[in-house]
This record gives structure tokens, sequence and C-alpha cells, in this order.
């Protein structure tokens, strides 16, 4: 078995640090949930919940004061979708860098998809 190359190292430290921070913010979220009074989840099922829809829904609930404990996890969501497509564009520099056009042109074109992909979710 042959070591991971540079590109390998680099792509699996975005992913995991990604990961991770999208643990630690879905967890943070649902602790502070339970702390503000709300871990019973019948309280969950029959009343309804803050949903949110847009980054633009997250991002005002975690500019309140105390922030909705609910955008937190929602923002961890987020990190955890996001993560994927910056493995791809730190792939695709680290290809080019290395001089491996045709690897960098398939990062790009798999990043080009993934950011129409994000584009069209955000606007249907």
């Amino acid at each position: 078995m042959s070591a991971p190359s540079p590109v390998e190292r680099l792509v699996a430290r975005v992913l995991l640090w990604g990961g991770l921070l999208s643990i630690s913010l879905v967890l943070a979220g649902l602790v502070f949930y339970a702390i503000a009074g709300h871990p019973n989840a019948r309280e969950i099922v029959g009343r309804s919940v803050d949903v949110f829809a847009s980054l633009g829904d997250v991002r005002r609930a975690l500019a309140q004061r105390p922030p909705d404990p609910l955008a937190i996890t929602a923002l961890g969501l987020v990190c955890l979708l996001v993560t994927p497509a910056l493995g791809v564009a730190a792939a695709l520099v680290a290809f080019w860098r290395a001089g491996d056009r045709l690897y960098a042109g398939i990062a790009a074109g798999v990043l080009g998809m993934l950011v129409l992909s994000f584009a069209l979710a955000a606007g249907g």
C-alpha cells in the first residue's frame, strides 16, 4: 500500500475538520436547545418548530441575542453540506499547483456542478 499523496492528505484534512466543525455545531445547538427548556419530544411534535428554509433565515436567527439554538444546529448542517464542495475546491487548487491539469479540470467540472446545484436549490 502506498503512502497518501499530498492532495489526498489535504482533502482528508478538509473533510475531517469540516465534519468535526459540523458535528460540534449540531451538538452545541442541541445542547442549547435542551438548556432552553425544550427537550420534550412531544412538545416538538405537538407544536410548530421554527424551520429555516434559507441561509438568510439562519443568519437572522443567529443574529438574535441570544442566538436561536435550532439556528446553530441548522448552521452545523449547512457546514456539513458545504464541506465536500470545499474538499473538491482544495483538490482543484492542489492538482493545479502540482501541474496535473487533467485532474484539476475534472475537479473544476465537479465543483461547477456542485455550485450549480447549490444555486438551483437556493433559487427553488
